[in-house]
């Protein structure tokens, strides 16, 4: 019975931490992109993927900071401070809301989630 309850507040937690939306988390389109990098230069755009899909795809945004999600906890200092404005680039909904409620944890306080994908933008590369 306590297996049933142990499973069951694991799944819950796990459902919770990848699709519940986070309080303050911007979405934003990839033409609100371009013109968010002209007005704001020093803006930050990280790429969560991982390594090995970042560097096999040659459409991604340039000069993306990339920080795979697994590595994020322990090098987003090297690259990025919690005074940044960060926009996370990923496919995948779920593992952007998880960088944003890690990178939230961390301090972060100015950050927004890309919703569209932008290789058929060119305005981004």
């Amino acid at each position: 019975m306590y297996f049933l309850y142990f499973f069951i507040s694991v799944l819950l937690i796990y459902t919770y931490r990848r699709w519940v939306p986070i309080s303050g988390l911007k979405l934003m389109k990839c033409s609100e992109l371009a013109k968010a990098r002209k007005e704001r230069p020093h803006l930050k755009v990280l790429d969560v993927r991982d390594v090995s899909e970042y560097t096999a795809d040659a459409g991604h945004i340039k000069e993306s900071v990339n920080i795979s999600l697994g590595r994020l906890p322990f090098v987003w200092d090297k690259e990025l401070s919690p005074e940044d404005e960060v926009i996370i680039v990923t496919p995948k909904r779920s593992e952007g809301l998880l960088a944003a409620r890690k990178l939230k944890k961390f301090g972060f306080q100015s950050l927004s989630y890309l919703t569209d994908d932008c290789r058929e933008c060119s305005s981004c590369r």
